[in-house]
């Protein structure tokens, strides 16, 4: 009985002191990415993202940590991929990819911009690659997998066929038990959200799930009750400010 009490509390001791280590790294982590948004060089738009994007707290719900491995999945400007260098630290890697079709989108905005968030080596863990989805040269090699808000575009402009060929190169990508983070704008049926940019819910998880990820959670961490889902993204009232909602699957191990 007197080595069973002290082997319990041998495990509570190992536990509590686990999640105190895990709170210490999740709070340097907030510092950094603070630090990060301070910093000179970020595009023009970033800082009217920041408080609708709620950064610290979309990375402490997808569970980046120091050191990971990322892929930040049709990255455009790369607001996402310049919030996860900082996530993962000097140690981590995130490779930030744009396909083909983005780099000429709007004239080469989203590519020129991405160019210039790396000017100087301002981030230095950072990996830029310009490949279609499928041609991502990775296996089995990602810690999280980012697709932020762009699986409306997929979805909407390709189907099922395309939405899944991404999810695949994606889960291709990913370690067994990485974790895929999705985030976009919330569609309502019956509206026209190929015009208003964004995805039904029910669809992002039909999606997920056929690709054949493990849902583990979804978060309304950046909901907006005032969006009533008839508005462009883009529109004035709205942008930046949108009913968005966030994913996390994971590939089976």
């Amino acid at each position: 009985m007197k080595n069973r009490f002290i082997t319990a509390m041998m495990i509570a001791i190992s536990f509590t002191a686990g999640n105190s280590i895990a709170a210490e790294g999740d709070a340097t982590m907030a510092t950094r990415i603070h630090q990060q948004l301070a910093t000179a060089g970020r595009d023009q738009y970033d800082a009217v993202k920041d408080p609708g994007r709620k950064p610290v707290a979309t990375m402490l719900f997808f569970g980046v940590k120091a050191d990971m491995t990322v892929l930040d999945v049709i990255a455009g400007a790369g607001y996402n991929t310049e919030i996860l260098s900082a996530a993962v630290g000097p140690n981590g890697t995130v490779y930030a990819q744009n396909s083909h079709f983005v780099v000429r989108l709007i004239d080469g905005a989203h590519h020129k911009a991405m160019l210039a968030r790396l000017g100087n080596d301002r981030l230095a863990n950072v990996k830029y690659m310009v490949m279609d989805s499928e041609d991502m040269p990775f296996e089995n090699a990602v810690d999280i997998a980012f697709w932020g808000f762009n699986m409306h575009d997929v979805y909407n402009s390709g189907g099922e066929i395309e939405t899944l060929e991404v999810l695949g190169s994606i889960k291709q990508a990913l370690k067994p038990g990485g974790i895929l983070a999705v985030s976009d704008h919330v569609g309502k049926a019956g509206n026209d959200n190929a015009e208003l940019h964004r995805l039904e819910p029910k669809i992002i998880m039909e999606m997920i799930e056929k690709a054949g990820y493990l849902i583990e959670a979804t978060s309304d961490l950046l909901a907006n009750p005032d969006d009533d889902l008839s508005q462009s993204i883009y529109a004035d009232e709205l942008r930046y400010h949108t009913d968005r909602i966030l994913v996390r699957a994971r590939k089976p191990e």
